[in-house]
């Protein structure tokens, strides 16, 4: 009967911690190259009946990154477009970045519930000037 109750327990801890974590952050797509405006997506995956909304996400400054050398992306726009579980965050910039690397400290922070953050330190390629 102990086996059983433990059995229980431990499926019950593993149901709730699956839960707990159904907003994930995929990985960033940057489209621009060094010089342009900046522009990438990263794709969010929610569970049923979590929203994201643009009052959820924002871009911070973390003190405690780990690459606090690389500048942070500021001067940004953001878009959320969502199709079902689905959510795709669009970072877009009106100047072109001279940085070869950025930072994106992503938190997303829906209510008490839902709240995730993600590092990306992205570097831009440079165009390609040969003619092939």
């Amino acid at each position: 009967m102990h086996k059983t109750i433990q059995c229980a327990a431990f499926a019950a801890a593993m149901l709730l911690a699956g839960s707990a974590q159904a907003l994930t952050i995929g990985e960033i797509d940057v489209k621009s190259l060094l010089g342009e405006r900046f522009s990438a997506s990263i794709p969010v995956t929610l569970a049923a009946g979590e929203d994201l909304t643009p009052a959820c996400v924002r871009l911070e400054d973390s003190a405690t990154s780990k690459y606090k050398s690389v500048p942070v992306l500021v001067r940004y726009n953001m878009q959320i477009e969502r199709s079902g579980n689905k959510a795709l965050i669009k970072l877009s910039t009106l100047e072109g970045l001279s940085e070869p690397a950025v930072r994106i400290d992503l938190i997303i922070r829906c209510g008490a519930k839902v709240s995730t953050s993600r590092e990306f330190m992205v570097t831009q390629k440079l165009a390609d000037t040969e003619k092939k």
